[in-house]
């Protein structure tokens, strides 16, 4: 069976760092440099409207410093009781640590996060600039 996509959540989307679009796409990797990135699991994107060339796993590296879902990378989180969450390492440690639990809500994957939380979500506000044609 095939689930839906979430606009930015899920599949192949991603929100650049620059320009918080989500009109990403994957790149071709260019490289001795491109290649040894993706040995660490960083893979090429590229976006569309601004034209920036970032790497990324499941979130770009300038947001994986913030709490994000790690089963599908998205930042709409919810906040749950620690008692909810039941997978995971040293569970019974982080609850009693006072981790904060979270719920992503396309994929139900409930999990605790060290990382601050910061809900990031793709820009609306549409681009005026053009991209240079070559």
């Amino acid at each position: 069976m095939l689930r839906d996509r979430d606009e930015w959540g899920r599949g192949n989307s991603m929100i650049c760092p620059q320009c918080r679009s989500a009109d990403c796409f994957r790149s071709h990797r260019d490289g001795l440099f491109d290649f040894s990135f993706s040995l660490l699991g960083l893979k090429p994107w590229r976006c569309h409207t601004c034209d920036r060339r970032f790497r990324a796993r499941r979130v770009a590296v300038s947001f994986a410093s913030y709490a994000h879902c790690p089963k599908c990378g998205n930042f709409d989180l919810e906040h749950i009781s620690s008692e909810r969450v039941d997978n995971g390492t040293l569970v019974t440690l982080k609850r009693w640590l006072g981790f904060p639990a979270y719920r992503c809500d396309p994929c139900r994957q409930r999990f605790f996060s060290a990382r601050p939380f910061r809900r990031i979500s793709p820009s609306t506000a549409p681009v005026f600039a053009e991209r240079s044609r070559r």
